[in-house]
């Protein structure tokens, strides 16, 4: 049976707006829905779009942008923090540093795990963005001054928290069953 051309796109603009197709990206509306749960709104959708992939990306795949931006800004805490160790002059703040280049490789770890997962379309399973949350609020309240790495901590934060939003949206927008 051969349906007519029009019933299929009649068919395809009635359920179209249901799916997210992954061939016309995420759109704004997307972008605003899920950066108005976190603390910064304008940050996470700069943020997201500053990976040129988002604007034809798919869920899966704006899942992926978003872990691959929070393990790009841990890394990058990570080598700050280890410069500033070995800088420190004042073994107090030697230290402090060291715990926090090994609570941000633990956070890269995690993230790398939660990316396999979401490489692997296991959405519901992606469970360590708030753990590496605590580990940036932990590290920040153990240095014993207001270094200058307050605004990357801040970044941190703010990148992790896109990741969150990103993921739960996944997860309640295609269900358990992905």
């Amino acid at each position: 049976m051969v349906f007519p051309a029009f019933l299929v796109s009649a068919a395809f603009l009635l359920f179209s707006p249901f799916f997210i197709c992954p061939s016309h990206g995420i759109t704004q509306d997307i972008l605003a829905t899920i950066c108005s749960q976190t603390q910064n709104q304008e940050y996470c959708i700069g943020l997201l779009q500053s990976d040129p992939r988002t604007s034809s990306a798919g869920i899966s795949l704006l899942s992926l942008i978003s872990l691959e931006l929070a393990i790009h800004q841990a890394h990058e805490n990570y080598q700050t923090f280890v410069q500033y160790k070995k800088n420190s002059t004042w073994k107090g703040s030697s230290d402090s540093f060291g715990n926090c280049g090994t609570s941000y490789q633990d956070m890269k770890d995690k993230l790398q795990s939660d990316h396999q997962l979401s490489q692997q379309k296991q959405f519901e399973k992606i469970t360590n963005l708030g753990g590496v949350t605590t580990l940036a609020y932990n590290c920040d309240n153990g240095l014993p001054f207001s270094p200058p790495t307050a605004s990357i901590t801040e970044d941190m934060l703010l990148t992790l928290q896109t990741a969150i939003y990103v993921n739960e949206y996944i997860q309640s927008t295609l269900g358990p069953n992905v």
